[in-house]
């Protein structure tokens, strides 16, 4: 092979080397994909070494490598070889993707505001037609309806007119003794009255209380001496249990009483004639708390003394704590309803007329 020969081989092999790893390069790195960002990338390259003129392509292919042509005496120069080879990769061609158009949505109508508050149909009077504001303000005239609440009406006496008030008979059994002073501090508290049937036997152990409660306005009528079965006594001793206890209250207070309630509400007509031998009405109730079953549950007793309605008389024992509690509670949910608590003889003075 001629010297020139083997150069333009030597050369068409680097170039097409060249371009070969120019496009594995081009494709590993992803110039001919899509990204745009990539394109007319430039790759460079150092040449091989130039071979000396008149050496082989190939080492081994028989020549001397170091061995000059017939008649050569010395190799001609070449041009000398660029320090390194750019291969400029030419950008992609990218179809450009057509963008879709989207229709313009129309904004939607306002609907039509209810015409007035009939119907049924439309929102409610007040609430506009917009997004809810959260709750409003009532106006004066409905918090002034709120507040208002019916009071008690009072006689020229200042005593309370039960025929147009909600009036109930508070009454406590079992008395007198310490727990007492806490009713009246109860009864006191709310402006209310109550009708004491207190224990024959025991007023004259507690003649303090006895004050405490006829000095206070509150009544103080007959419970028997003993709080026996009335039912299961002669009619003598009917009469001895009423006319102790009279006599007791007399004596601590300086007035007799006029009403009288067997224990338990156990009654006969013999019974009642007994109290009316000695000027005495017998008087039951029309609630029974049934307080002794809620000692340990005075919110429990609460609701029972919030079923009471105007014009009943009420059953309690002056003798739990827990009583006294629930009365206070309830005594201060229903005065805001505006009930008034009366003696028993107030609120019969009331049915009679």
């Amino acid at each position: 092979m001629r010297p020139n020969q083997s150069r333009k081989v030597r050369n068409y092999a680097v170039a097409g080397s060249a371009l070969a790893i120019a496009a594995a390069v081009a494709v590993g790195c992803g110039v001919t994909g899509t990204g745009t960002n990539r394109a007319g990338s430039s790759l460079t390259f150092d040449p091989l070494p130039s071979a000396p003129s008149g050496a082989s392509a190939a080492p081994g292919s028989g020549v001397n490598p170091g061995a000059l042509p017939p008649g050569q005496t010395a190799p001609v120069p070449s041009p000398p070889a660029p320090a390194t080879m750019t291969v400029v990769v030419p950008p992609p061609s990218v179809a450009t993707k057509p963008q879709p158009t989207v229709p313009a949505t129309p904004a939607p109508a306002a609907p039509p505001k209810p015409a007035g508050n009939g119907g049924g149909s439309g929102a409610p009077s007040g609430q506009g037609d917009g997004a809810p504001s959260g709750p409003t303000s009532p106006t004066p005239a409905a918090q002034a309806q709120a507040r208002s609440v019916t009071k008690p009406v009072l006689l020229p006496d200042g005593s309370v007119d039960c025929a147009k008030s909600k009036c109930v008979a508070l009454t406590f059994s079992g008395g007198p003794g310490p727990v007492t002073r806490q009713f009246l501090q109860t009864l006191d508290a709310h402006g209310g009255k109550g009708t004491f049937f207190v224990t024959g036997a025991q007023v004259n152990l507690n003649p303090d209380i006895m004050t405490a409660i006829a000095g206070t306005g509150n009544e103080v009528a007959n419970g028997t001496w003993t709080q026996p079965d009335m039912t299961t006594l002669s009619d003598a001793d009917e009469t001895a249990q009423l006319q102790q206890t009279n006599d007791a209250i007399r004596t601590s207070v300086g007035s007799t009483p006029t009403l009288f309630r067997p224990m338990g509400g156990h009654t006969s007509p013999s019974v009642v004639d007994a109290g009316k031998r000695l000027g005495l009405t017998q008087i039951l109730w029309d609630l029974d708390s049934m307080d002794y079953n809620y000692q340990a549950d005075p919110d429990g007793l609460t609701q029972v003394l919030m079923k009471m309605k105007p014009g009943q008389i009420v059953m309690l024992h002056d003798t739990f704590v827990s009583s006294a509690t629930a009365l206070d509670r309830a005594m201060t949910a229903l005065s805001d309803q505006g009930y008034a608590f009366v003696t028993v003889s107030q609120l019969l003075r009331t049915r009679a007329g």
